[in-house]
């Protein structure tokens, strides 16, 4: 099985595309580096890795040819990040997720992983579920429902799309992410 993982390089894709490859999958990981290539330094070897330096908003769509399925998990990552620049925060987290979850279906991807957020749902009283309204109340979780919205349209019997609205990840990784309160709290 071949996989495509968007941000592979990024704090959750270094670590994504580690496992995937020690269970025997082919890992193409898609990354613009903006962090750089080393979290990646101990797979570049590895038969089944391919690394492709792009970006999600004009990859050139070849790479999903033979791909089984896509994990998306390229994104401005965090609410103060997507404010700096609102309209790149749209381009990317919604514009180019919608426009790698169309081309997947395009090229026979059957399965697509879209990785979101729990901030869609701002802030509310009660205990939420899938099923809760949404509520965005910054740039990045409005591109983010946006993105939500137009790449479950695209289900089917032969594509697959899965949602993941993720809380805050902490955790070790090979791109470690000390902006996160939680990793800067066990570092200090």
């Amino acid at each position: 099985m071949k996989i495509l993982v968007t941000g592979g390089a990024g704090y959750i894709g270094s670590v994504m595309t580690r496992m995937l490859l020690e269970r025997g999958y082919k890992v193409v990981c898609l990354d613009r580096f903006f962090f750089g290539k080393e979290s990646l330094n101990e797979v570049f070897s590895n038969p089944n890795f391919k690394w492709v330096k792009d970006d999600i908003r004009w990859f050139d769509p070849i790479i999903l040819k033979d791909v089984d399925a896509v994990v998306d998990l390229a994104s401005l990552s965090n609410d103060p990040s997507g404010e700096l620049n609102p309209s790149k925060t749209y381009d990317i987290n919604y514009l180019g997720r919608v426009r790698v979850a169309k081309l997947s279906k395009e090229y026979g991807v059957r399965r697509y992983v879209l990785a979101s957020t729990c901030s869609v749902y701002g802030f509310q009283e009660e205990i939420l579920d899938e099923n809760s309204p949404t509520n965005p109340l910054t740039t990045y979780a409005k591109s983010n429902v946006l993105a939500e919205k137009d790449v479950l349209l695209l289900a089917d019997e032969k594509f697959t799309v899965t949602v993941l609205r993720q809380a805050t990840v902490y955790g070790l990784s090979p791109r470690m992410r000390f902006d996160l309160a939680i990793n800067g709290m066990v570092l200090g």
